[in-house]
C-alpha cells in the first residue's frame, strides 16, 4: 500500500528531513500504519492522505513493507516496563561496573580515587539533562543512533550505530565470562567456556518469552545487587568503626610495612602526583558508569514518563555507591594489596575482611547474578537498536519478523546470542581486547549523543521538548568525557590497533546494508560489462572461424 501524504503542523514534525537525504522515516510509517488502521474498512485504502512533513520533498510517498504491514498496535503498546524494571534494566549494567573499577581505579589514582569517582559522578550529573531533553523530543529507540538521524544524515548516524553494536557485544561477552570467573571462584571446577554459553544461551531464551519477564528477572537481580552493596558498606563501616582509619592514613602518607613489599623491595604501587592521578584515575572510573545509556536504547518499550525517572534512580544510585565504596576500600587495604592481590576480585576481598567468609560468598554470588544482569541488558539494549535500525531500513526488514507466541523479534536476538558466542569461542575466554575496546566505545558515543544534542539546539529547536538542558552543561560534559577518553589511549595506546580492527568489520557489515543498493547496482553494471566483453570476443571467434 502506497501512502500519499498531505500537509501536517509545521512546529511539531517539519524538523525531521528528507527521507532520501537526513532524518527519520520511522514516523511517516507509524502515520501510515495509524491510518491503516483507521480506514479499516476498506474505505479509501489505497490511497490515505494525512499532513505532509515537507510538501516540497519529493518523498512524498511512504510505502510499507509486508513486515510493517503486519505491525499492529495492540501488539506495540502490550509489553510495557515501569520504573522499577526499567531502572533494573539499566541498573544491572551500571552496578555491576563496581566490581572490577572499584581496584582499577584505586590502582590509577591511589589515595586520591574518591576524588576521580566525585569527578564521574558530576559528568553524569550533566548527562543526565542532556539525555532527557533529546529523548523528550525524540522518544524513540537508538539512543545515539536517533539523535544523529536527526540532526546529521543516516550514513553518520550509520557510524554511531557500529558503535553501539560493538559495545553491546563487548558487554556481553565480557560480562558472560567475568560472572562465571566469579562463579569458579566458590566452584572451582567449572569449566568456564561451557557455563559462559549457557549463560548466554539462558538471557536469549528469557528475551525470547519477552522483555517484561526478562525484566522481573533483572528486577529481582538488581534488587539483591542493591541489597548486597548496602550490606557490604554497613559492615565496612564497623569495621572501621572498631579498628580506626590507620590503613587511610598510612595509604595518605604512603608508608607500607615491610611485608607489603615484593622481594626485591618495590611497593608494586607508587602514588602519582595530584592532577595525574585524577587524570588517569578519571578515565578508568568513567568505565563504572558504562551501561547509563543503556535506557535510551529500549525508550519505546517503557511506559509514559518513565525514562527520566529511570536516568534519576540510576545516577543516585551511583552517587551513593561509586565514591562510598572506593573510600572504604583504600580505607581497608593497603594500596599495594589492592595492585597485585585483590585486584580482580577486591568487593569480595573486602566482605571477606570486615565480616568473614559468609559475605565473601555472598558477595561473589551477587557478582555473578549482577554480570549475568548486564548481559541481558545487552540482549535489551541490542534488540531496540537493531530494530529501529531495520525500521530506518539500514538493516534488513526480516529481522522485524516477531513469532506468534511472544511477539518478540526472535532473528535480532538468536543472530545477535550466534555473534557474542563466536566471538567468545574465538577468543578462547580471554576477553581483555574486547573490554579495552568497550571503554573507547562507550566513550566515543557519549562524545557523539553530546555532539548530536548540540546540533539539535541549533537544527531542531522548534521541536517540542519537556526539558531543556543549558548550553554550558552539554558543553562541559563533552569536554569531559574527551579527557577521559586521552587518558585511557594515553594509558594504554595498544587498545587503538584493537578497536579500529573491530569497528572495521562492522563498519563494514552495517555499511553493507546501508548501502546495498549502490553495491547491487556496481554489481549489475560489472556483470553486464562483463557479458559484454564475453560476447564480443565470441562474436570475434566465430567470424575469424566462418572466413
Amino acid at each position: 500500500m502506497k501512502v500519499p501524504i498531505g500537509m501536517m503542523k509545521a512546529d511539531a514534525y517539519n524538523s525531521f528531513g528528507d527521507q532520501n537525504e537526513r532524518g527519520s522515516v520511522l514516523y511517516r510509517r507509524k502515520s501510515a500504519m495509524l491510518h491503516q488502521s483507521q480506514h479499516a474498512d476498506g474505505k479509501d485504502e489505497d490511497h490515505i492522505k494525512f499532513p505532509s512533513l515537507y510538501p516540497n520533498s519529493k518523498a512524498a510517498v511512504v510505502e510499507l513493507s509486508p513486515t510493517e504491514k503486519k505491525i499492529d498496535k495492540s501488539t506495540s503498546i502490550k509489553h510495557r516496563l515501569g520504573v522499577l524494571i526499567a531502572t533494573a534494566i539499566s541498573g544491572n549494567d551500571i552496578l555491576s561496573s563496581l566490581l572490577f573499577v572499584t581496584a582499577l581505579t584505586a590502582v590509577e589514582a591511589g589515595i586520591y580515587a574518591p576524588i576521580a569517582q566525585i569527578l564521574v559522578v558530576f559528568t553524569l550529573w550533566l548527562y543526565k539533562g542532556v539525555y532527557q531533553e533529546v529523548l523528550s523530543a525524540l522518544p524513540m529507540n537508538g539512543g545515539c543512533f536517533n539523535v544523529l538521524l536527526h540532526t546529521t544524515s543516516k550514513g553518520t548516524a550509520s557510524i554511531a550505530a557500529c558503535f553501539s553494536i560493538l559495545s553491546y557485544v563487548a558487554t556481553c561477552v565480557c560480562s558472560g565470562t567475568s560472572a562465571v570467573y566469579y562463579l569458579h571462584e566458590l566452584v572451582p571446577g567449572l569449566d568456564v567456556k561451557l557455563y559462559t554459553v549457557l549463560l548466554l544461551t539462558f538471557f536469549a531464551v528469557l528475551n525470547l518469552m519477552g522483555i517484561s519477564e526478562s525484566g522481573t528477572v533483572a528486577l529481582i537481580i538488581f534488587t539483591v545487587h542493591f541489597l548486597t552493596l548496602a550490606l557490604l558498606c554497613c559492615f565496612s563501616l564497623l569495621y572501621l568503626c572498631r579498628n580506626g582509619f590507620g590503613q587511610l592514613e598510612h595509604n595518605w602518607h604512603g608508608y607500607h610495612p615491610e611485608e607489603e613489599l615484593l622481594p626485591d623491595g618495590n611497593p608494586g604501587f607508587v602514588q602519582r602526583g595530584f592532577w595525574t592521578s585524577i587524570f588517569f584515575g578519571y578515565g578508568t572510573a568513567m568505565l563504572g558508569v558504562s551501561g547509563f545509556e543503556s535506557s535510551s536504547q529500549f525508550i519505546e518499550e517503557q511506559a509514559a514518563g518513565v525514562f527520566p525517572k529511570t536516568l534519576d534512580n540510576m545516577w543516585t544510585a551511583i552517587a551513593f555507591f561509586n565514591p562510598l565504596v572506593m573510600f572504604l576500600a583504600i580505607a581497608i587495604f593497603p594500596l599495594p594489596d589492592i595492585a597485585r592481590v585483590h585486584k580482580s576480585v577486591l568487593l569480595s576481598s573486602m566482605g571477606r575482611q570486615v565480616a568473614g567468609e559468609w559475605l565473601h560468598h555472598l558477595v561473589a554470588i551477587d557478582a555473578f547474578l549482577v554480570l549475568a544482569g548486564a548481559v541481558l541488558t545487552a540482549f535489551v539494549g541490542v534488540t531496540g537498536l537493531v530494530r529501529r535500525l531495520a525500521l530506518e531500513r539500514c538493516m534488513p526488514q526480516w529481522l522485524l519478523a516477531a513469532n506468534t507466541c511472544r511477539q518478540t523479534n526472535h532473528n535480532i536476538i538468536l543472530g545477535f546470542l550466534v555473534i557474542c558466542v563466536s566471538m567468545f569461542l574465538i577468543l578462547d575466554a580471554k576477553v581483555e581486547a574486547l573490554s579495552e575496546m568497550y571503554s573507547v566505545c562507550f566513550l566515543a558515543l557519549l562524545f557523539l549523543f553530546a555532539c548530536g544534542h548540540m546540533m539539535m539546539k541549533v537544527k531542531r529547536s522548534q521541536l517540542p521538548r519537556n526539558i531543556h538542558a543549558p548550553w554550558w552543561t552539554v558543553i562541559l560534559a563533552s569536554f569531559l568525557v574527551v579527557g577521559a577518553f586521552v587518558a585511557i589511549i594515553e594509558k594504554n595506546p595498544g587498545v587503538v590497533p584493537v578497536f579500529a580492527m573491530y569497528f572495521s568489520i562492522t563498519c563494514v557489515l552495517v555499511g553493507a546494508m546501508f548501502f546495498r543498493m549502490s553495491i547491487l547496482k556496481l554489481l549489475l553494471r560489472s556483470v553486464r560489462y562483463l557479458l559484454k566483453k564475453c560476447t564480443k570476443r565470441g562474436g570475434g571467434g566465430r567470424g575469424r572461424h566462418s572466413s
